[in-house]
Parts: C-alpha cells; structure tokens; sequence
C-alpha cells in the first residue's frame, strides 16, 4: 500500500490534532479487520512516534485561526498516512515552508519511523541543507526529466568527481543543483548549460549499462521521470523489509519538487485515469459507517464556526426585528394586500441569500481537504453531501423557524393551525433547497471569488422568475420555462395560495382598485397554476 504525504498541509484547522488523526484511521482502515480500539491505539501509537502527544488536544489552525506550529502540522500529515500501515510512503517536500530546525526534526523523525517500521520512504526535496542531505541513505537526481544519478547519498559527491566535477560548495545540494540547472541567462550559457545536463544524463546510462551495483539494486528506466520513479518505487516496495531505506530525489529545472511524480511529468497518466485515482478509490466501509464518522466530524465543524453561528444568529435577530415591525399587525384592507405579498416575499430573500453564501464559503474552503481525502478513497461523494447536510440542518432550521414563528404572529398572518405549519414546511423545503443550491454552486465553480461574484448574480436572476418582480404569466414564452427550474417560484407559490387562501379583504370608498378575496390577488399574480403542494 503506497501513502503519499502532499506539500501542502491540508486538514481542517477547527478539528484538534487527535481527532484529525482518528478520523483518518476510522475512514481509512476497514471495520472488518479492525476495531474501533485497534484503531485509537495504532494513533496514539503515532502520536506519540511523532512526539505529538503533549499537542494531541490543539486546534491545527490555519488562516485566522490559532493552532499548532509548522512543523507540528506536517507531522500530523504525516501521521494521516502513517495510521495505514503503508509499505512505501512518499512525501512531496515535507520541509518547504518550514525554518530551518522544523524541516531538520520532520526528516529526522520520518527517518525514525522508517527504521522503526520498516518503512521505504520516498522524498522530494527543494533545497536541503547539508545535514538534511547526509541523513537519506540513497539518493535520486533528475534533470528536465532525465535521470542524472541514483545511488547512495554517500557515493554521489565521488561519482561526480569521477566525471570531472569536483564540488567546490559546502552544501552536496546546492552542488547537485548547480551543476543539473539550465542557465537561462545567455544562449551561450544555455547551450553549455544543455551540453553539461545530456553529459551527465549519458554518462549515468552508461554507467548503468555496464552493470554498476547502483543499477542492479534500483534498476530503473529514463525514458521519463514518472516511469523511472515509478519502477524506483516498486523497486523499494517489493525489497527486502529489513533492508528499508529512504530515498531523497532532488531535480533542478521545470520540473523539481512536486512535479516529480504527480506533476506535468505524469504524461503517462490519462485525463481519464486521473480521474479514476482521485475519484473512484474503492470504499473500505459501509455506507453507514461513512456516514456516521463524517456527521461527528462535520457537527465538530460547524458548532466551532463561531463566525458563521454568530453571523446566522445576528441575521435572525435583524430579520425579527425589521420585518416584524415594518409589517406590524398587517389588517385586511387594500393596503394590507401589498404588505402581505412583501412579508412573504421578504421570507424568500431571507431564506436564501443568508444561508447561501456562507455554507458555500465554508465548503469551498474545505475542498482541497475533500480532494484529498478523496484520492485516498476515505469515503464516498455520496456519504460527504449528506453528511455534510445534515450538519448544517439544525444550525440553519433551528434559529430561522424560531424566527419565522414570531414574524408569522406579529405581522398578524392568518391566524389558523393549518396554514401557519404549511407555510413552515414550505420554508424547511426553501432551506433545504437553499443547502443544496450552495453544495452545488461550490462544486461547479473553482475560485471562491469567482463564486462570490456569481452566486448572487445567479440568484438576482431567478427572482425575476419567482412571481413577485414579473408576473408568472406574462413572462415571455422564450423564458417562462426557466420559473420551473427556479427554487423561489415553487416556494413563493406556494406560500401566496397559503396565505392568501380563503382570506377576505374589505374596499374602502378611495380604493382605485379593490381585492374582495384572496383568491383573486393569487390569480392576478399568476401563481395558481401549480397547486401548494407541487
């Protein structure tokens, strides 16, 4: 089984340290071969390999949020793929972004649990410092994709010289680096450059095909990097256990760092089969076991979004206060008609834009997380949405029918059982709809900005269709068809014919135009064409 550690540290920044780690061992290891408390020990087995333990209880943090330092965060990544029980872990620049001593103590302690497990560890680094480069046992050199040397670190610095570059830096990476760089800096200097690279590409295959220890020990192909890495990991995954080693690879041109292995380099790998290895990793656990570890982590979530509850309280509040009062006590003459259909109206806007944007935010935020737990086959789409929904139900339907419950009574809305748990039903469907119009608006779009910028100009267009703005019959045929794929028209529709339904309105003696019923106002807004409950 193969694990590999992203440079990025993708984790959700509200969940603490152990439980991010036992969320990856309950999503990650099967429940037919482990049980729950195999699971808790094998992380705190890790946590404490790690030397994570006294942290097990910190947030990880992240952008706005206090949490764990740089270095205590990668080894949580680590951690995640460690909780498998992998043969061979791969890890995309464990060491950028981090000062130097954090960098040092991750290879160090990822050395560690290689021995201790016997574990073949793969490595890209940007960079190292001398002492990081003395602590690989072998190492792996490519350049624009060619492989230049791969042997052991300690052999590198004579093979080098064998060929006539002596090192004159302090640092074998930065040496390495130098003489493997294209120099862009004249056509001169590129072409002496280029000549240097196929140089050392050449005199490695050559040394390979005359049957060097280092190529009967890691045989491998340079017709790319992906399928030389490639046999290079197989070749460490299937040696001998006790022979475990850590390979550190480090390029120099367009394709250092992460473009080693799942980078542009992977020109092997169809659109198709990409998809197939983000999307498509067998599940390990029934549906229902997904679904239960992802709910306790997703209500984890959202009760500690403290910016989010506050703001949906805060929204409730106003929305109380102002429509309670400027549509205070609504009577039954002509003008209440005018106010009934802005009370109702004012209930759409409020149950879509206010949940709307904010769940899409929090989603968007958390999918590169959702990408990665997914190419590792943690669970499935299916188990995530619902999840994710149902976390999100009591914090959005909790407050907002408490509040609509106290504008429906003191803006005097009729005053009948039946009507006032109809027009409820009809808002939790509204709110429901909301959800899913944010899960599928931060699915579809990329960029938060860009779905900040849309999402709203998308939703401004569907009123024009909800039967409030235009009338539902006078839309042009060309466009009339867009009211029935419009989540406001069904819900305003049926909260007109609600409340409106049998309701009697007096005509005063300067009324230009007079509402005798409530039937008639709903036939004049066009919205009795479905009935309430469609």
């Amino acid at each position: 089984m193969l694990a590999f550690v992203e440079q990025d540290d993708l984790m959700h920044p509200l969940l603490t340290v152990e439980e991010t780690l036992l969320n990856s061992a309950l999503l990650r290891l099967p429940n037919s071969k482990f049980t729950r408390k195999e699971k808790e020990e094998r992380v705190a087995t890790v946590l404490r390999q790690l030397r994570l333990s006294h942290v097990k209880d910190s947030k990880i943090g992240g952008a706005g949020e206090r949490g764990v330092s740089g270095g205590e965060r990668k080894r949580v990544s680590i951690g995640m793929e460690l909780v498998t029980e992998p043969a061979l872990l791969v890890l995309d620049e464990p060491s950028s972004g981090l000062d130097s001593s954090s960098a040092e103590m991750v290879i160090e302690l990822t050395k560690e649990m290689s021995r201790q497990r016997n574990l073949s560890t793969l490595m890209t680094i940007h960079q190292p410092s001398a002492e990081m480069v003395a602590k690989f046992d072998k190492l792996i050199l490519l350049s624009q994709g060619k492989l230049v040397y791969m042997g052991p670190t300690r052999d590198a610095l004579t093979y080098f010289e064998s060929l006539g570059y002596p090192s004159t830096n302090s640092n074998p990476a930065n040496f390495y680096i130098d003489l493997m760089t294209i120099d862009f800096s004249s056509s001169e200097a590129m072409q002496k450059s280029e000549e240097r690279v196929q140089a050392l590409v050449d005199a490695f295959t050559q040394f390979r095909q005359n049957g060097s220890m280092y190529a009967q020990q890691l045989p491998l192909s340079d017709k790319s990097a992906i399928n030389g890495l490639g046999e290079a990991a197989q070749s460490l995954s299937t040696s001998s256990r006790s022979g475990a080693s850590s390979v550190s690879i480090v390029g120099s041109g367009d394709h250092a760092g992460s473009g080693l292995v799942y980078g542009d380099m992977a020109k092997d790998i169809t659109h198709e089969e990409a998809n197939l290895v983000l999307f498509e990793a067998p599940a390990l656990n029934s549906w229902i076991s997904e679904l239960l570890v992802l709910l306790k982590r997703d209500w984890t979530l959202t009760i500690r979004s403290n910016s989010f509850i506050y703001g949906l309280l805060a929204q409730c509040v106003a929305m109380l206060i102002f429509v309670s009062f400027v549509f205070f006590q609504l009577g039954n003459d002509q003008a209440s008609v005018q106010n009934r259909i802005g009370t109702l109206f004012t209930l759409i806007l409020y149950s879509t834009f206010p949940v709307i944007i904010p769940v899409m935010t929090i989603i968007m935020i958390g999918r590169g997380v959702l990408l990665r737990e997914r190419s590792g086959g943690s669970y499935r789409m299916s188990t995530y949405f619902f999840a994710r929904a149902l976390s999100f139900a009591p914090i959005v339907y909790v407050p907002y029918i408490t509040v609509f419950t106290g504008i429906y009574f003191i803006t005097h809305l009729q005053y009948d059982a039946g009507k006032f748990f109809i027009l409820l039903a009809i808002i939790a469907s509204l709110l429901f709809s909301s959800l899913g119009y944010a899960f599928a608006m931060s699915m579809m779009v990329s960029r938060i900005e860009l779905a900040h910028t849309i999402a709203p100009v998308s939703l401004a267009t569907l009123m024009l269709f909800a039967g409030n703005l235009s009338n539902a019959r006078a839309i042009t045929p060309v466009l009339r068809w867009i009211k029935y794929i419009c989540i406001f028209f069904y819900s305003y529709a049926g909260l007109v014919q609600n409340e409106f339904g049998g309701l009697k309105f007096t005509c005063g003696p300067n009324d230009m135009a007079c509402y005798a019923a409530g039937e008639e106002v709903i036939a004049t807004y066009g919205l009795d064409e479905l009935p309430i409950w469609a």
